[in-house]
């Protein structure tokens, strides 16, 4: 049977287009004209949304959020388990969107797939809400400090899986591939810590026997074009390994992330060169940094002798001149669309010394004023929320909300004892 005149008239005009009409189709919440996003993961505990708008000054456009799957019990004495709260985001009275991060706490085995049909009913709700949604699973599956990390096969059957069943229920929703930036790869990993011989040969990409700088830090759990929609990395500077004082990044310090080119300076003579990401990856999709900051610490120690420690402005002011409010770097990146603020505080230990790491950029009042001083000259390269009329919540009645836990709307960060740094491992 030959084709509808109007689908051979709609074929022929389609065929007419420039090749540059194709290239310029934006991707599922792709910001257009050359702007970019930025995000904030908030620990919700004793912040929310609607607080870091105030503070920043400015209505952000995406909020993260975790939860488990399998989902964890609701404990309703604690508040602990259950889904996130994502009405927070609504009582914003802005369109920002609601970008949910997946862990699979109990390893991929223990997922089932009525819960990724949950999970894709779940997110569902929130487009039907009028929300953009991420979703970010198993995420710095590269490393070793997570039960699902280096499982390559087992890692990508698990993301074919979810691809097949939550797009059932939510099409629209962005599927974020997000490993751990390549600086520092691979980790202290060694071939031994690797439980799977197939996994073993994977990750042993140049065939040395051996894990290396030379190794591709990305390709063994790649899924697939198919089925990513955005490519993304969590990347942090917690300053000179063992991590526990406080020292202000140098420049190219964020572009690292990016070209996979750790800069010479402090621990290292020569730059080295790691898995680039950006033209990898980001020729093809839109880009993020899933979640990123500079760590501030509170309780320094191993202080060397006569070295002047920088002040709290100075280390997180170095961080983003050098990336969020670099005019440069974001010209030159142009798929990078998406800069995910890690706005917590926690202990975290390296070579057994423990600190408190905080990566906030709004919650000191000298470092909040700063930070907004300086994105005043790049604000308009920024997208931002649209307030909503009719109210805060701006959610049509008739949509059925799942209900999260009533306490807590972040259960935690997974796992506590991550110790990731940005070169030194």
């Amino acid at each position: 049977m030959p084709p509808p005149p109007l689908l051979c008239l709609a074929l022929s005009l389609l065929a007419l287009l420039p090749p540059s009409s194709a290239q310029s189709t934006l991707a599922l919440n792709e910001p257009p004209d050359n702007t970019l996003l930025l995000g904030a993961w908030l620990d919700t505990s004793t912040d929310s949304p609607q607080s870091f708008n105030a503070r920043l000054g400015l209505p952000a456009p995406w909020f993260q959020f975790a939860q488990n799957i399998p989902v964890d019990p609701l404990d309703q004495s604690t508040g602990q388990g259950g889904i996130v709260n994502a009405s927070m985001v609504w009582e914003t009275g802005t369109d920002a969107g609601v970008y949910v991060t997946v862990y699979p706490a109990q390893g991929f085995a223990a997922i089932r797939d009525q819960d990724w049909a949950a999970l894709g009913v779940q997110l569902q709700s929130y487009v039907l809400a009028g929300r953009g949604v991420f979703l970010r699973f198993a995420p710095e599956m590269n490393g070793n400090w997570d039960v699902w990390g280096i499982q390559p096969t087992a890692f990508k059957a698990a993301w074919a899986r979810m691809h097949a069943l939550v797009k059932l229920s939510c099409p629209s929703c962005a599927l974020v591939w997000s490993p751990n930036a390549s600086p520092g790869y691979p980790y202290s990993i060694t071939p031994d810590m690797v439980a799977s011989a197939e996994d073993r040969q994977a990750l042993d990409t140049d065939g040395d026997g051996a894990y290396t700088a030379a190794d591709d830090a990305f390709a063994p759990y790649y899924p697939g074009d198919a089925l990513v929609d955005w490519a993304g990395v969590s990347y942090y500077y917690k300053g000179v390994y063992p991590n526990s004082y406080n020292v202000a990044n140098g420049p190219g310090t964020v572009e690292a992330a990016l070209t996979g080119t750790a800069p010479a300076g402090l621990e290292q003579a020569q730059a080295v060169q790691y898995t680039p990401f950006y033209e990898t990856y980001c020729e093809r999709m839109p880009c993020m940094f899933s979640e990123s900051g500079a760590a501030w610490h509170w309780n320094q120690t191993g202080v060397p002798a006569n070295f002047d420690s920088p002040t709290h402005t100075a280390v997180e002011q170095a961080w983003w001149r050098d990336g969020l409010t670099n005019r440069t770097l974001l010209s030159a990146y142009p798929r990078l669309k998406l800069l995910m603020l890690f706005e917590w505080q926690k202990v975290e230990a390296d070579a057994g010394i423990s600190t408190l790491r905080d990566f906030r950029i709004t919650n000191a009042t000298d470092v909040l004023q700063a930070f907004r001083a300086d994105m005043q000259a790049v604000q308009g390269t920024y997208r931002w929320a649209n307030e909503l009329p009719g109210g805060a919540a701006g959610v049509p009645a008739q949509v059925p909300m799942p209900q999260p836990s009533p306490a807590r709307a972040t259960p935690y960060r997974m796992p506590a004892g991550e110790s990731t740094s940005l070169f030194w491992n």
